[in-house]
């Protein structure tokens, strides 16, 4: 009875070993690498990308202000189309900045091809609106359309072509400058 009792203590014994104390050591050396990089990596950078606007909702926000970059051009209101170009600025580069990466033009980056093709434009925008003169104007604007067009274009969305708006998108801002402007 002894014997039965005895043989299965030995044989659960020989069955445990001491763990491997050399094992152990690399893995907790490792981990504390591992802590130490994170540590001095900067700020944010450990953490998941905070996932931003979807594309589509930013090239409606472009559309509108394109728009309404338009109707300031029309009343020749320059203050207007200074804003309306600023904020058009702006919204590309919220585009780069969230969207950069986006699947639409790979291999090519989004963040690379979009002011590249746009940024020529926006420059010729400015010239004119520093200067007052509309026909430069009207001439940078649809060249920002045929940019912006191109880029849809290199997106394989060519069906997605800008143009100069027949009517106000909107038409509760009031473009035409006041008597004090």
């Amino acid at each position: 009875m002894r014997l039965s009792f005895v043989l299965p203590l030995l044989l659960l014994a020989g069955g445990c070993t001491a763990p491997d104390s050399s094992k152990q050591d690399a893995q907790i050396a490792a981990l504390k690498d591992e802590v130490e990089a994170l540590k001095e990596a900067p700020k944010g950078a450990a953490a998941a990308p905070a996932e931003g606007p979807e594309l589509g909702a930013q090239m409606l926000e472009l559309q509108l202000r394109h728009a309404r970059l338009w109707q300031a051009v029309q009343a020749r209101n320059w203050v207007l189309a200074q804003f309306q170009l600023a904020e058009l600025r702006e919204s590309f580069a919220g585009v780069v900045e969230t969207n950069g990466e986006h699947a639409a033009l790979q291999p090519q980056r989004l963040a690379d091809v979009l002011p590249a093709m746009t940024n020529p434009a926006l420059d010729k925008l400015q010239e004119a609106i520093d200067a007052h003169d509309a026909a430069k104007l009207e001439t940078a604007y649809d060249a920002l359309s045929a940019a912006c067009t191109g880029c849809h274009q290199a997106s394989d969305h060519g069906f997605l072509v800008i143009q100069r708006p027949h009517t106000p998108v909107l038409d509760n801002l009031r473009a035409e400058p006041s008597a004090t402007e």
